[in-house]
């Protein structure tokens, strides 16, 4: 390997722990494009070009590299242009970069209009690209460009699969570096937006369960501190995690980064609440899959069926039938259907990504 590239990635890790224990899971590999790239699994560079660079300059192709992985951009490209998204993406990246003090190669591209602006919004507000920028990739700022992750066959299920493990990397390297205190706030917070979840489980759901009297005594479990007194009374156990029915919207109007939040939010329900089973049910107008997850399927691995219209008594029928005793229903969806069925017996926990109302069930907006 590159005796240059082995010291920049190892300063790197010294130093900025976060962004270097991430550099480590890119592969190396030298090509013959005028800088560099990474598709989220590699990390391509022009050895001439890397030479040249300064000693600084070469950490901060290797974080900027690593900040197109930590901001999804290597999945969020779709059908852009692509050096148009590489601009983009790099006016979101390199004032971050700057503020945490990297210094990058010449040419890169720094606009203060744009802090704190996503890659997404930038782009919005580019020119029409120029006649002569075809579909190639071209890194304009000089800095190291982004392409698509190989392993993204463009299908919701697969970009959330990528993007969930991601996610989990993401995390893990920003606790570690956190630990030895060489993790700054402002990219704690940046992390935050890309790893957290957009709804607090914990405290929906325990406020949700609750108002819908769902703990009770049972004589399974004796209540030990009479037992020594000779008094078998019952205890308060709740049973109301044993069983989570999510059910997600999978029509023609969900976006691919809707179907990758659903992924997410039901991760964290696994994660964090951690029922015994959640029955994960797709449904568009009619049932397309039902799959059971416990904590142990982590992380989760979705390939998204469906793509119709929308209907919403399918999911209540097959719950009806085949979970009766579940605890709740949350069902992700935009709520885009006027199809609700009668209400069922059992709580249901509408998230939402629009703001709009239920004829039955609790209505949550997720951010």
């Amino acid at each position: 390997m590159n005796p240059l590239f082995v010291k920049a990635r190892s300063r790197l890790i010294l130093d900025n722990p976060f962004f270097g224990t991430l550099c480590l899971r890119l592969k190396p590999v030298e090509f013959d494009e005028p800088t560099g790239a990474t598709d989220g699994v590699h990390l391509f560079y022009n050895p001439k070009w890397f030479e040249k660079l300064t000693d600084m300059e070469r950490i901060g192709f290797l974080a900027h590299e690593v900040m197109h992985v930590v901001l999804l951009h290597i999945l969020r490209r779709n059908e852009r242009h692509a050096t148009a998204w590489n601009v983009a993406c790099d006016y979101a990246i390199n004032n971050h970069l700057i503020a945490e003090g990297f210094i990058l190669p010449k040419g890169g591209l720094v606009d203060m209009q744009y802090n704190d602006m996503t890659a997404d919004a930038i782009y919005s507000q580019l020119p029409e690209p120029p006649q002569g920028w075809d579909g190639v990739a071209v890194d304009f700022g000089k800095c190291g460009g982004v392409m698509d992750h190989p392993g993204n066959d463009g299908t919701a299920g697969k970009a959330s699969a990528i993007e969930a493990g991601l996610t989990v990397a993401i995390h893990q390297a920003a606790e570690a570096a956190k630990a030895q205190g060489k993790l700054s706030g402002n990219m704690e917070t940046l992390i935050s937006d890309v790893t957290d979840p957009k709804v607090d489980w914990k405290a929906v759901l325990a406020r949700f369960l609750r108002a819908n009297n769902k703990s009770d005594f049972t004589w399974a479990r004796p209540n030990r501190r009479f037992i020594g007194q000779g008094m078998y009374l019952p205890s308060l156990h709740n049973p109301c995690l044993e069983e989570i029915v999510v059910a997600v919207d999978t029509s023609g109007s969900i976006s691919d980064e809707e179907l990758t939040q659903f992924t997410t939010e039901t991760s964290h329900i696994l994660h964090e609440l951690n029922p015994e089973r959640v029955q994960f049910i797709q449904c568009d107008s009619e049932i397309n899959d039902v799959t059971e997850y416990t904590r142990e399927s982590l992380p989760l691995k979705v390939k998204y069926k469906g793509r119709g219209g929308t209907m919403f008594t399918p999911v209540i029928d097959h719950v009806n039938e085949h979970f009766p005793n579940a605890a709740a229903l949350v069902y992700l969806t935009d709520l885009e259907c006027g199809d609700f069925g009668n209400k069922p017996h059992y709580p249901v926990l509408w998230v939402t990504t629009n703001a709009t109302d239920a004829p039955y069930g609790e209505v949550i907006q997720m951010q």
